[in-house]
């Protein structure tokens, strides 16, 4: 039995008649079978849709699950270059020290600076 106009009519009287309270009891049951069969012809139409939705809800959270995962990992490897990056500016002070003491010595010792290799 599929929703036609004349149950819409019917559904709209009914609601009139509710509206100005003068329904009584019969049309009241009436009315309230009316808004089921229309609520449960409603969730039959709109099952497929409402499944679709929610198997994308479900596929959207894993997605950001995922992406979660990625960024937290990216950040990780993020700090580690931070700290590769530290650790190769704290060499290069420590060899461009030593370099420096190696000239003082080598001018020390010869009176000459010491000169870049060509």
């Amino acid at each position: 039995m599929a929703w036609s106009e004349g149950k819409q009519a019917r559904l709209d009287a009914l609601r009139a008649a509710e509206m100005t309270s003068t329904l009584d009891e019969a049309s009241a049951r009436e009315l309230a079978t009316l808004v089921e069969f229309l609520e449960a012809e409603e969730r039959e139409r709109l099952a497929p849709a409402l499944a679709r939705m929610q198997a994308e809800q479900v596929a959207l959270r894993r997605q950001i699950q995922e992406s979660e995962t990625e960024n937290e990992q990216l950040a990780i490897l993020a700090r580690q270059q931070e700290q590769l990056l530290a650790d190769a500016r704290q060499a290069l002070r420590d060899l461009q020290r030593r370099h420096q003491t190696i000239r003082e010595t080598y001018q020390h010792v010869t009176g000459e600076p010491l000169s870049a290799a060509a």
